[in-house]
């Protein structure tokens, strides 16, 4: 019984410390002047964004990790290698956007960390989790969707669908931020439905810990909401793919995860058809990618694009694309069942 109100005081708790912590980040950066630059799209599109508070990553991760901590001294179920490989990915995805932002900040440029370096430390970061996840065995058999069967998975599968559903997953994730509330909005919903699936699955522990990053993504939201006073940057970003991918691999749910994570599907996907358009014909698909761009308000769009478009306000976008993860995460989950 004392557990029990231990447990919904830290749920409760989490989502007031992820909103008074995140307030206090938020307030630091300001006095600092500390802000987000803006990428030169050649559109004008986020103008008005420049200079908002980023890396709010930081504040989620700080509610999220306390209350874990918080609830594990109570209960060592808390510590299950599955657990612990969650957490690993979403605190080692985390700390990769973290040197990414300090980078924008400090260089008041918005490239932050090139390229090769991120995927090289994502591909490091990965392969260590590999390691762990045959060490402790914590990869299950994959589920196979529609057909009700499983595929044992050797070490050498294990690892590629590691690499595979990691760098995949947090990469999408930073795609979609890209929006007031958007991304976080996405994660809860995502989250839901990977709720769903633990309580089927009866793995509580697990249940009872995303629970508790649900409350810090949701206190993070109060001020990320339109118009946002902090964003996710790619420490909030690369920290929730990391998340979700990890929980699409200790759950066996990593074929389910194009349903289950729909939006940032698209939304890499519209990346990908508007690189090898560009290439391939000179010509882009989307007034701009990824897909959430596409429908915004823009300037100085001086070029043809195929796929035709209606601007959207800011807010409506966001709330029509939560709708389509909405619906994605219900027919991953039916599928999953």
């Amino acid at each position: 019984m004392l557990f029990l109100s231990m447990w919904w005081l830290s749920v409760v708790g989490t989502f007031f410390i992820s909103v008074i912590v995140t307030r206090l980040w938020l307030g630091f950066q300001v006095r600092r002047r500390f802000g987000q630059p803006i990428r030169d799209y050649g559109p004008e599109i986020h103008e008005h964004k420049k200079g908002t508070p980023t890396a709010g990553g930081v504040s989620l991760l700080l509610a999220f990790f306390a209350s874990w901590a918080v609830i594990a001294w109570f209960d060592r179920a808390m510590l299950h290698p599955k657990a612990l490989f969650v957490g690993a990915a979403t605190m080692g995805f985390g700390l990769i956007g973290l040197l990414d932002d300090a980078l924008k900040i400090l260089q008041h440029h918005a490239r932050g960390l090139p390229g090769r370096y991120k995927l090289l430390l994502q591909g490091i970061l990965c392969g260590l989790l590999a390691w762990v996840a045959g060490a402790f065995e914590v990869l299950p058999a994959l589920r196979i969707p529609l057909m009700g069967t499983e595929l044992a998975l050797s070490p050498a599968l294990g690892t590629g669908l590691i690499f595979l559903i990691l760098l995949s997953t947090v990469n999408a994730f930073n795609e979609t931020d890209g929006l007031d509330g958007l991304l976080a909005g996405v994660t809860l919903i995502v989250l839901g439905a990977y709720g769903g699936i633990l309580y089927l699955q009866g793995q509580l522990a697990l249940l009872q810990i995303i629970t508790l990053a649900a409350m810090a993504v949701l206190g993070f939201l109060w001020w990320n909401a339109h118009p946002a006073r902090i964003i996710l940057g790619d420490t909030g970003s690369f920290a929730l793919g990391g998340l979700v991918g990890a929980l699409a691999l200790v759950t066996g749910t990593a074929l389910f995860l194009p349903l289950i994570a729909f939006i940032p599907v698209i939304e890499t996907l519209s990346v990908i058809i508007q690189v090898i358009s560009f290439k391939l014909f000179k010509k882009r698909v989307f007034k701009v990618s990824p897909l959430h761009h596409h429908f915004e308000r823009a300037k100085g769009i001086d070029y043809e694009f195929f796929l035709p478009n209606q601007e959207w306000p800011e807010v409506l976008i966001t709330l029509r694309f939560w709708i389509i993860a909405a619906l994605g995460a219900i027919l991953g989950l039916l599928a999953y069942r």
